[in-house]
């Protein structure tokens, strides 16, 4: 069987010859000073790059990659060593991706090479101008020397839906990462791993964001435009597909104080959209809008209200009956609730990130401990939705990609 490789070289080869020679090259050192220089370089190339002016995703990419951050994220992970516990790498780590988030397989892929791992990430073989840059960035810093050893421990390869190929690399890999919808998951589930194997996935999940509604409602000018621009990054990165992009909105206060702060904040937001110039595509709209008269016959949907082509707001007069079902493209639901903990009883496993503005710590803890692990594992700032971190899902992923090796003695 053969693939397209596109990191380290690009070219057609064996796949067998890649795995052989993931699976020989020396592991790595967990943190070690290479790729932290690596990820420096990286990390400096996409905060100077005019294409992360255009792309903005890639600037909080290289932000997350700074040698700085690293730095602190490798304490963090000293400080949980143990005398009786030797942390090693997994060793051959499989990444599948989604295809309408461009930039996870990086952060996938970083998280597991700071771990010493090797890996190979099957790329989307759909295409897109983001992943081609920074597959183009990575390869050209591998290429430097005193790198030898980074690269021959990672393969980024790209292949269409085929079973057989994901079935030879599954056999061989110690770790599985599988990003994407439900079915995703489940249909790779479908395909063995080796009997030690194991997988880590990351499916469908719901997000909303909690606006304090007096807050809103009486912000100053300055202070609301910059809301406005936090909530516009939230919301229409990747057309409003990521796991952690908000789709409900909730106004936590009274009636009065919701119906004027969404006064504001709406106009404020679309005011954003139609200046960073996001239109949705014609498919987009129309399957918008397909899924707006089904929410509005099925569900508890009040009203309707449009700020322009690209925000569709619809209000429930409750949650119970909302369906954690979206198409993306600038559509928000939206409901008011008297107090943050009220949410507890329509959270579910299935809700992941909880942005939030005007709400003080104490009630933001409040929800988290009534919930007690039965939804909602990130509760963030807006602005911060679809800000990595080493914690996602619940998990400590600089856990998950090594071994603990319990030495007694």
């Amino acid at each position: 069987m053969n693939v397209v490789m596109r990191v380290p070289a690009r070219g057609v080869q064996s796949l067998a010859a890649i795995l052989d020679g993931l699976i020989g090259a020396p592991r790595g050192e967990p943190f070690s000073e290479d790729i932290l220089e690596l990820c420096h370089e990286f990390a400096t190339r996409l905060l100077n790059d005019p294409v992360s002016r255009v792309h903005p995703e890639l600037m909080t990419l290289g932000f997350f990659m700074r040698k700085t951050e690293l730095v602190r994220m490798k304490r963090e992970f000293e400080t949980t060593a143990r005398p009786d516990v030797l942390r090693v790498p997994q060793g051959l780590v499989f990444h599948l991706p989604p295809a309408n988030v461009d930039t996870i397989f990086m952060y996938s892929w970083l998280l597991s090479v700071l771990a010493g791992n090797a890996n190979v990430v099957r790329l989307s073989s759909r295409g897109s101008p983001v992943v081609d840059h920074l597959c183009d960035v990575l390869s050209d810093l591998l290429a430097r020397p005193g790198l030898e050893s980074v690269r021959d421990r990672v393969a980024m390869i790209e292949y269409g839906h085929d079973d057989a190929i994901t079935g030879a690399i599954s056999a061989r890999a110690a770790l599985r990462v599988i990003w994407g919808g439900d079915a995703t998951v489940d249909a790779i589930r479908r395909v063995p791993l080796a009997p030690s194997g194991r997988d880590l996935a990351f499916a469908d999940r719901w997000s909303l964001v909690a606006l304090g509604a007096k807050t809103i409602a009486w912000l100053e000018e300055t202070a609301l435009a910059t809301l406005a621009e936090q909530l516009y990054n939230d919301l229409y990165w990747f057309d409003q597909l990521g796991c952690s992009s908000p789709r409900l909105a909730v106004w936590v206060g009274d009636a009065e104080s919701a119906a004027l702060a969404r006064e504001r904040l709406w106009p404020a937001l679309a005011a954003v959209v139609a200046r960073r110039g996001y239109r949705p595509e014609v498919s987009t709209r129309l399957g918008r809008e397909l899924f707006i008269y089904r929410a509005v016959l099925d569900g508890p949907v009040v009203s309707r209200t449009d700020y322009g082509p690209a925000l569709a707001v619809l209000r429930v007069d409750r949650l119970e009956g909302l369906r954690r079902e979206h198409p993306g493209g600038g559509l928000l639901f939206e409901a008011v609730a008297p107090s943050l903990v009220s949410l507890e009883r329509w959270v579910d496993r299935k809700d992941q990130t909880l942005t939030y503005v005007g709400l003080p710590r104490h009630e933001l803890v409040g929800l988290a401990e009534r919930l007690a692990g039965r939804g909602i594992d990130r509760i963030v700032p807006v602005g911060q939705a679809l800000s990595m971190a080493r914690f996602w899902d619940g998990l400590d992923l600089t856990a998950q990609f090594v071994r603990h090796v319990h030495i007694v003695g």
